[in-house]
Parts: structure tokens; sequence; C-alpha cells
């Protein structure tokens, strides 16, 4: 995978973090802020699959109830 150089300009006290974490972990700025933004990426994966299981129960609870109502009228 090839990497690509940027300049960012963050807020002092995320710095601070920063640093603070890649010293503990014996790591370069670079790397923690790598793994940081796939942790983000990953996160908002969950969200959306969470949110499309979500949509699809509630259509599959839809469907349910459609079915049951039927099977209802059917038994009359």
């Amino acid at each position: 995978m090839s990497k690509e150089k940027i300049t960012v300009t963050i807020d002092e006290e995320l710095l601070e973090d920063l640093d603070r974490v890649a010293r503990s972990q014996r790591e370069s700025r670079s790397k923690v802020l790598e793994k940081a933004i796939r942790t983000w990426k990953k996160s908002l994966l969950q969200g959306e699959l969470i949110e499309g299981y979500k949509a699809m129960s509630d259509e599959d609870l839809k469907v349910a109830e459609q079915n049951l109502h039927a099977g209802h009228e059917a038994l009359k």
C-alpha cells in the first residue's frame, strides 16, 4: 500500500493526546492516526450495517404481519 504525506492542523489538546498515545504505544504519530482513522471507518461501517439490519427487520415484520392477516382471512 502506498503512502502519501499530508499536512493537517489540529487542536493543541488533540496533538498532546496524540503524542501521549504515540509515546505509550511506541509508535509514530502517523501510525496512531492511521489506526484511529481505520477504527473510525470500521465504526461508520458498523453503524451502517446496524441501520440496514434494523430496516430489514422492520420490513420483515411488516411482511410477516401481512402474511398472518392473509392467513387469518383464508381460514375464515
